[in-house]
């Protein structure tokens, strides 16, 4: 796997492997940067890796979930996401004092981004993906914008990886949702 930080100049996608397989790569063409792999269908803990890096994100607690994204083998948090009450937007505070921003960016929530505690926007998640394939319908994935400020971050892979897990974390909650009205 290849350092994000190589990927400046190129055009990434999270892709979903299988649409029966909670594992995600962002890439561009054959080239991996990072990759999300959930450890069971039911399960928030996921393994996150990019380059020689290795993180585990878990979302925990019930009615004040945060998400808590450790080193493997770590019991000590290097960031943490706090979202708000309705779940679209929410804070990345990082053990180092660091602060981003979550949220939806559009009416649609087809696109998120993260911003800089000051409002600028560093990287945006774009619904879709890059090849039209039948196939693709029932996967997630989305296009990955980062800005020329954005790559300076050395927090950078973590928030890549942490905006799709929200993402992916969303989309189970909403599918969760839908079956519970469903069968009721």
């Amino acid at each position: 796997m290849l350092p994000l930080m190589i990927a400046k100049n190129l055009e990434l996608f999270w892709e979903q492997q299988k649409a029966s397989r909670r594992n995600f790569v962002l890439c561009s063409g054959e080239q991996i940067f990072a990759t999300i792999d959930f450890t069971s269908a039911f399960s928030t803990l996921a393994d996150a890796k990019s380059g020689g890096e290795h993180w585990t994100l878990k979302r925990v607690g019930c009615l004040s979930s945060q998400v808590t994204i450790r080193r493997v083998g770590s019991v000590v948090n290097l960031a943490t996401y706090h979202p708000n009450w309705t779940g679209s937007q929410g804070q990345v505070r990082f053990s180092t004092g660091e602060i981003y921003n979550w949220e939806v960016a559009n009416f649609w929530s087809t696109q998120y981004a993260i911003h800089s505690e000051d409002g600028n926007e560093l990287v945006t998640y774009r619904f879709g993906s890059k090849s039209r394939k039948l196939s693709n319908i029932f996967k997630q994935q989305a296009q990955v914008v980062i800005t020329p400020e954005a790559w300076q971050l050395q927090e950078l892979p973590i928030l890549v990886l942490l905006g799709w897990y929200l993402i992916v974390l969303q989309a189970d909650d909403l599918a969760a949702a839908a079956t519970i009205v469903v069968l009721s």
